[in-house]
């Protein structure tokens, strides 16, 4: 068992330096339990199945953090996806809720592709998101904060090879060829991590940002999938309950390696978390800052139905695809809303938040430009636009580029928000 750090945790608690000039920084956290009742339809595949039972629980986690007047929320949703329009009606509610700025609450899907998408709740969870924010705000006690960098190797994989010029799912091929093909991108093993500590020394919340898709478990079961192994393993090691709020990193051409166990990311990535709680650094000064933006993201440049390359790479969908090029064609709008926002915690921590399946090396790219020791890029968060690819995929074409329901802005979206992101966390950083 990985011993908690009590010294750092009164140290925190204590110093001078986790406190504000007019007050310590506060935290709560709130969580609303939206598991199914009832069988439901999986949503996150194009022949979605139904659900037999349920392995891990889903949620919506909230933690809400005060300093210097400022209040911000973070909400981890375990669904699919969770479109701008609902977003917009659930920020309000917020508001209306707690008084928290709809500006100020971010709320980010883990993209589970074993549960229910938004429209199986009565108000397309709305509600549950708000309550799980006032529950955090009531219960807003000071708190100190911690920080520090993971790295978990040989769990997750670019999923898209390059197979005779082109890209291809590994998916896509028989399990004898998925590992004979050259990657066409990266994955990202290192991720950070926050840790709100409370009275005691105990943990209050654990916050992490991991970039891999959560499509670890593939049974028909309601399932949070690998964020709900993780939370199971941090709980049962400290030996009580913590709340670990998932972001998802850039990882829109990332997957589990399905070779290895499903047990075993779980296993490893909360094992490492356990590691980082052990050696956390001070969030010293925890002040906040927040900087947010909406923008209209072009949509695609001339769309084309590529059925001679679904054909090739997945007969199966092509009537699937044939249909969903055509509907989005129709749906099709000049610019879509996309809201960025980037939070400040302390000097030397940061979150900036895009609503998309963003391509790891894009990611990658954000992290590596930062200004920030640590820096958290967290997709599918206030809204759900599909995927952004890099120049690089589109020219390997497959699955994620073909122009549908899962893609249709711009292929300049992913440099788009490389930049606006980087323009974000730098004036957070106070850079102009």
């Amino acid at each position: 068992m990985v011993k908690r750090a009590p010294v750092l945790a009164a140290l925190l608690l204590a110093s001078p330096e986790g406190v504000l000039a007019d007050g310590p920084l506060g935290a709560g956290v709130g969580c609303v339990d939206i598991t199914p009742t009832e069988p439901v339809v999986l949503a996150g595949s194009p022949a979605p199945k139904k659900s037999s039972s349920v392995g891990t629980r889903l949620y919506a986690r909230a933690l809400v953090l005060s300093a210097g007047g400022q209040k911000v929320a973070i909400v981890t949703l375990d669904t699919l996806k969770y479109p701008v329009e609902h977003v917009v009606r659930a920020r309000r509610q917020v508001e209306k809720a707690t008084g928290i700025p709809a500006s100020n609450v971010i709320i980010c899907a883990s993209h589970t592709h074993r549960g229910p998408l938004w429209s199986y709740y009565k108000d397309q969870l709305a509600t549950p998101i708000a309550e799980a924010v006032a529950l955090a705000a009531r219960d807003l006690t000071p708190c100190g904060l911690g920080a520090a960098k993971g790295r978990v190797e040989g769990v997750s994989e670019c999923r898209r090879v390059i197979k005779d010029g082109q890209a291809w799912n590994r998916w896509q091929l028989p399990p004898q060829e998925a590992d004979t093909y050259p990657a066409e991108g990266s994955a990202d093993p290192d991720f950070d991590v926050l840790a709100v500590i409370g009275k005691g020394g105990r943990y209050k919340a654990v916050v992490y940002n991991f970039a891999c898709h959560a499509a670890n478990t593939r049974d028909s079961v309601v399932s949070s999938d690998y964020p709900g192994d993780v939370q199971q393993v941090v709980q049962e090691r400290l030996g009580y309950e913590v709340p670990t709020l998932f972001l998802a990193g850039a990882c829109g051409d990332v997957n589990p390696i399905y070779s290895v166990n499903q047990e075993i990311l779980g296993e490893k990535l909360g094992g490492e978390i356990l590691r980082c709680l052990g050696q956390l650094e001070p969030v010293a000064r925890p002040s906040l800052a927040i900087q947010t933006r909406e923008i209209q993201m072009p949509g695609r440049e001339h769309p084309d139905f590529k059925e001679a390359e679904i054909a090739r790479n997945w007969p199966g969908p092509l009537e699937h695809y044939r249909k969903a090029f055509h509907h989005m064609k129709e749906m099709a709008k000049p610019g879509y809303p996309c809201f960025l926002t980037g939070i400040r915690i302390g000097d030397d921590f940061a979150i900036v938040t895009n609503p998309d399946e963003l391509f790891c090396e894009i990611g990658l790219s954000i992290k590596k430009q930062s200004p920030f020791k640590h820096t958290m890029v967290a997709e599918q968060t206030n809204g759900a636009h599909g995927y952004v690819p890099t120049a690089k995929a589109f020219e390997g074409g497959s699955y994620e580029t073909w122009f549908g329901e899962h893609s249709y802005l711009t292929t300049r979206a992913g440099e788009i928000i490389e930049k606006e992101s980087l323009e974000i966390l730098n004036q957070l950083k106070g850079r102009r």
